[in-house]
């Protein structure tokens, strides 16, 4: 039984994690649990892969996890396409807070095809933090 429910939380861990990629920054300046100085550490976390349609919205979400600091991560997108912008230039992730949620427009006349789109999350006393995703750009249905 004991196996069963730890293939069970496995099979729920991979789940939830399928499709997305993350990346993992680092700073000096933190302080641990004891008080003693720890190194700070972003973990970036987004899909792998979006689809936009010409003409329509689309929602991208990034979360963050952070260790040994607390400040807030900006976070901005980078790469987009020509005729695909998103309606927030930048996104403050506040103390207390793990998520963004960026919204992209895509003109009628958006440039169709695969493209490599980037996420940067910078925090202070931590190395910027990058993470490509592919945005597909389709025709309007």
């Amino acid at each position: 039984m004991r196996n069963l429910i730890m293939l069970g939380v496995v099979g729920l861990t991979v789940a939830a994690t399928a499709g997305c990629q993350q990346s993992t920054s680092t700073g000096t300046g933190g302080t641990s649990l004891t008080g003693k100085p720890a190194t700070k550490k972003l973990t970036l976390m987004a899909a792998k892969d979006q689809t936009i349609r010409r003409g329509s919205t689309d929602k991208v979400l990034v979360t963050i996890n952070r260790d040994n600091f607390n400040d807030p991560v900006t976070v901005e997108l980078s790469g987009l396409p020509t005729g695909v912008a998103p309606t927030e230039t930048a996104a403050v992730i506040t103390s207390g807070s793990n998520t963004a949620t960026f919204t992209l427009k895509a003109a009628p006349d958006a440039v169709l095809g695969d493209h490599t789109v980037t996420i940067i999350a910078t925090a202070p006393g931590i190395e910027k933090n990058t993470q490509p995703f592919k945005l597909t750009v389709k025709e309007k249905l």
